[in-house]
């Protein structure tokens, strides 16, 4: 029997991306940095909103370079005719330095062998391999130890494949105000570079701050700011949203499958953590934590429905979620809830979830998996 290439109609739960609010974010922190470069950050699948279509929209708006954490990110925008520097801001297996040359992407070093296994590919595939050394100032992930960097660059910076691009670092407290740490961070950054140039070492793009920098501290600027969650509409705290105006990017979309009435004492989902007190109509929504709806958000978290908040009860399961419409009126199957976004003047932002779940926005967002359709706004 045949069937159909394709499915005709996607089921009801849905994410939209405004593509124009991206954009104008990204135009704000282009105007707020200057005469640095911006770096669009767009790694984890651009923080759940599509690696593709927000690099497309990041270039038009301005950003100067891309930056991702994986090769294949990294390839897919290749692909799609993206052409602006792409920056891996992650260290990477050497065995991955074959592709990351022939994708003409900028490698982070901070380790011998990865630098000489690029080194390696650039000669082979005839190119030279844009590099950006990494410092570890304190976040203890990955980087050079400010201590260490002579001896590296005096063992791989003549490496004749490699282009020594940059040089950078990632601040550990600075999203926490914590700025007695990031200011002695940013100091041992830049005596670490002024260190390497005395003995001939010279990087021409220095940089260290990603949106928080961006935001509260333009002394640390250097050559190029990385920004990220804050170009989707959430400053990295909820103390810099009275510092900039950002648009959120995404909502979060679903109908009501299957609404009706249940009695006092009757348990509710998976291992009955929630009980009915009074006769309540509960109505089924269809996105659980299979979608990236988090089991954090079980009994604990609202959406909206005709306007009004209606409590989240019982475990959130795989597919499904189970919310509490008792008292809204004229509700029925077919209704649209909004998860994230705006009702009939209510509002549920991305970060008011990430408190429900003791997280962060990051999160909340990333954490969408790519089974819930994006619609491009």
């Amino acid at each position: 029997m045949a069937h159909p290439s394709t499915i005709t109609a996607h089921g009801p739960t849905v994410a939209e991306v405004d593509l124009e609010a991206f954009k104008e974010n990204v135009r704000t922190f282009k105007r707020l940095v200057g005469n640095s470069r911006l770096m669009a950050v767009i790694k984890t699948n651009a923080y759940g909103h599509g690696v593709v279509p927000s690099g497309e929209a990041a270039v038009r708006a301005g950003a100067d370079c891309l930056g991702v954490t994986m090769v294949e990110e990294g390839a897919q925008l290749r692909a799609a005719g993206i052409d602006v520097p792409i920056h891996i801001l992650s260290s990477i297996m050497s065995w991955q330095a074959a592709d990351l040359v022939a994708y003409d992407l900028t490698a982070s070093v901070s380790s011998l062998d990865l630098a000489h296994a690029l080194n390696r590919e650039a000669v082979r595939q005839n190119k030279a391999a844009s590099v950006h050394l990494k410092i570890d100032t304190g976040l203890h992930r990955f980087g050079i130890q400010p201590e260490e960097a002579l001896d590296f660059c005096r063992a791989s910076y003549e490496l004749p494949g490699l282009e020594w691009e940059g040089i950078y670092t990632h601040f550990s407290s600075a999203d926490e105000g914590e700025w007695n740490t990031t200011e002695k961070q940013y100091a041992s950054f830049m005596n670490t570079i002024a260190t390497l140039k005395k003995d001939g070492y010279y990087f021409p793009v220095r940089h260290a701050g990603a949106s928080t920098i961006a935001i509260e501290r333009r002394d640390m600027y250097l050559d190029m700011v990385r920004c990220g969650i804050a170009l989707f509409g959430y400053p990295p705290e909820e103390r810099q949203d009275s510092m900039i105006s950002l648009k959120p990017v995404m909502g979060l979309k679903s109908r009501l499958l299957h609404v009706h009435e249940l009695p006092p004492g009757s348990p509710v989902g998976y291992g009955g953590s929630y009980v009915t007190s009074d006769y309540e109509k509960i109505a089924v929504v269809p996105i659980g934590h299979g979608d990236g709806y988090h089991r954090a958000l079980s009994n604990n978290g609202q959406m909206l429905v005709r306007g009004q908040r209606a409590e989240i009860i019982g475990e959130v399961s795989l597919d499904q979620t189970l919310i509490n419409v008792t008292g809204i009126p004229g509700v029925s199957a077919g209704d649209e809830v909004v998860l994230m976004g705006e009702q009939q003047g209510d509002y549920i932002s991305g970060r008011e979830i990430a408190g429900w779940m003791d997280s962060i926005v990051d999160e909340v967002l990333s954490g969408l998996k790519e089974r819930v359709e994006r619609i491009y706004k």
